[in-house]
């Protein structure tokens, strides 16, 4: 295949260049593209690695003020650890030709750390072609563009994962995968015990990402692209504008195995744009990484959960109590409650029915406490009860009382029959680590003088 003729008006930038056929406007308008990209950089090196052009959209993309590049060592602003491969790689593209192969000079694209004007630093991801050896470009032609807003990008993430830093703090380096280009966002897990949001440190979004409705679409399982935040709170609204954003896009993140809606991404948008396939690309790695973090999140949790739960019952468990007593900062109040002659039901009845017993007396402790307290099967037919912190001894005793009359009202058992099952109580208020043994000797004056 031969290439087309290149004819050029004079010397290397003195006069107009055409590519075969081309029309003159037609070529303007593809270099017009190319210099105002809005997601990518292009940048004439010479053979020096000294940088003949860069194109304007440097201006948006990396923060870089073209001019002042010119004539710089392009790898100037490259984080010094990327360097060495970069170097590398370019001998390769030297002493490559279309003799080889076909594409051999067009290498698979390469990952390097950019450092904005503004101190941070970039991933970009580049390809770099070697046009050395064309009479009229005689360089390298590299076509860059940002994959994360933050130091290690998609590693970085990984890395935080591995090393079991708190949620927060990898979900704002998923978020911070968003390109600054686009705008700045918001990763947010969905948990049982609420949304977790993650924002990159210092991000201008950091006091809007916190109002739950940025995601409340999202949290249905819709996506949301209003354009100039139509049908968003004008309150809101107003200070995402006031922040200089144009528009919110929110996300949902779907877990892939159950199809359940786990988290969000929420992206302020600084430009005047319709949200196209063009645009979500750079939003793909976010979203997967924030997928991945949730997901692992909700497998501890239900770990956790699972270590930390009576299997028969549904209950906490001594595991459970253990950690919830080791948390405490003050004086702990804790009941102990105990079913009177339970043994004659599994003796007579077997364990079948001891079980189904068992069952609804957890079931009527739970029911008589409130969310901040902690039901846990004690051992065997005993029980416990840790009363939010606050919880005084009175109020602890009524509420302890309370729940064993629930134990003692008739029971309806397998066969069928009705059974009855009275229970005692003991409750102390004291430090976490003597607690349990005061609630013992209690329960035991308690079973001693019923």
């Amino acid at each position: 295949m031969t290439e087309p003729p290149i004819r050029t008006g004079g010397p290397r930038g003195s006069g107009d260049v055409q590519l075969g056929d081309v029309p003159a406007d037609v070529a303007t308008r593809v270099i017009r593209a190319v210099d105002r990209s809005p997601f990518s950089v292009v940048t004439l090196i010479d053979s020096d690695l000294t940088i003949r052009w860069i194109s304007r959209s440097a201006t948006w993309v990396t923060g870089t003020e073209p001019d002042s590049r010119r004539g710089l060592n392009s790898l100037e602003r490259i984080h010094p650890d990327d360097v060495g491969r970069i170097l590398h790689g370019l001998e390769q593209l030297r002493q490559a030709t279309l003799a080889d192969a076909e594409a051999a000079a067009i290498p698979e694209p390469i990952r390097y750390r950019f450092q904005r004007m503004d101190g941070r630093w970039v991933v970009m991801e580049a390809t770099i072609h070697n046009l050395l050896a064309d009479p009229v470009v005689e360089g390298f032609l590299v076509f860059a563009r940002p994959v994360s807003g933050e130091l290690d990008g998609v590693g970085y993430v990984l890395d935080l994962l591995g090393a079991d830093r708190p949620l927060p703090e990898v979900l704002a380096a998923c978020a911070g995968l968003v390109p600054d280009y686009v705008g700045d966002a918001a990763a947010v897990a969905f948990l049982d015990e609420g949304p977790v949001v993650g924002v990159p440190e210092a991000s201008p979004v950091a006091g809007l990402a916190t109002d739950p409705r940025w995601w409340e679409s999202a949290r249905r399982g819709v996506p949301s692209s209003p354009q100039d935040f139509a049908g968003i709170d004008p309150g809101l609204a107003a200070q995402a504008r006031a922040a200089g954003f144009k528009s919110a896009w929110s996300t949902p993140i779907i877990d892939q195995v159950d199809g359940q809606v786990v988290g969000c991404l929420v992206v302020w948008v600084r430009l005047s744009i319709e949200r196209t396939i063009g645009v979500d690309e750079p939003l793909r790695h976010s979203l997967r990484l924030a997928g991945l973090v949730v997901a692992e999140e909700r497998r501890r949790h239900a770990l956790h959960r699972l270590a930390e739960t009576d299997p028969l019952t549904g209950l906490a468990n001594r595991a459970a109590l253990d950690r919830r007593l080791a948390r405490a900062s003050g004086p702990v109040t804790l009941a102990l409650v105990d079913l009177d002659d339970f043994k004659p039901v599994n003796d007579r009845y077997g364990h079948d029915t001891g079980d189904a017993v068992l069952r609804v007396v957890a079931a009527r402790l739970r029911g008589g406490l409130r969310a901040v307290d902690l039901a846990v099967r004690f051992g065997g037919d005993e029980f416990a009860i840790v009363f939010g912190e606050g919880t005084d001894y009175a109020d602890a005793l009524a509420t302890a009382r309370r729940v064993v009359r629930a134990i003692e009202a008739p029971i309806a058992a397998p066969d069928p029959m009705i059974l009855s099952i009275g229970a005692s109580v003991g409750v102390a208020t004291a430090p976490a680590a003597t607690v349990v043994q005061l609630a013992d000797r209690a329960l035991y004056e308690a079973k001693r003088n019923r």
